[in-house]
């Protein structure tokens, strides 16, 4: 299913990608203040753990229900391509958050900068094609948004075991 770069979900597509620009952007420069606890956690850190779990969840959802049901692939396409996007909205919270901190408490570089890219890159080859903002030339590198999924898998594992201290 394609989708024209005339269609009104490709301009809310696009709100959403200069929402996640603006929010990231006034995050990291402190313009709100998002590091309070909430419970045991910040929420900023709430945030990261709803937006990764909805991808690491949905994403196999979309996968299996895409091929099972056919006829709701529309539906499916929706949900997996705007609740990603607004999932990467609140990693990306997270994310800014913590490059924002002053430098004499800045975070270790490692993990969550690998995953941040990873989850980037996937939201960045899905946007084009699902836009087809490529033409064709983009079809042949669909396996790169599907690696990517894997490669995302692997990295939350680590890094969410390196941040509970295991390893």
């Amino acid at each position: 299913m394609t989708t024209s770069r005339k269609s009104g979900k490709f301009y809310v597509a696009i709100a959403l990608v200069l929402a996640i620009i603006i929010v990231s952007i006034g995050n990291y420069l402190r313009w709100w203040d998002l590091h309070f606890y909430l419970g045991p956690e910040y929420l900023h850190h709430w945030l990261s753990f709803i937006g990764a779990g909805y991808i690491a969840i949905f994403t196999p959802i979309y996968s299996i229900m895409k091929r099972r049901s056919p006829k709701h692939f529309g539906t499916l396409l929706n949900i997996h391509v705007f609740g990603n996007l607004v999932a990467f909205l609140l990693v990306s919270i997270h994310f800014t958050q913590q490059m924002g901190r002053p430098a004499q408490f800045a975070p270790t570089l490692g993990t969550g900068l690998t995953l941040y890219i990873i989850v980037a890159i996937m939201v960045i080859t899905g946007f084009v094609q699902r836009f087809q903002l490529a033409g064709s030339f983009l079809r042949s590198w669909r396996f790169v948004h599907v690696g990517l999924s894997l490669s995302f898998y692997i990295v939350v594992v680590i890094h969410i075991l390196h941040n509970l201290g295991f390893i």
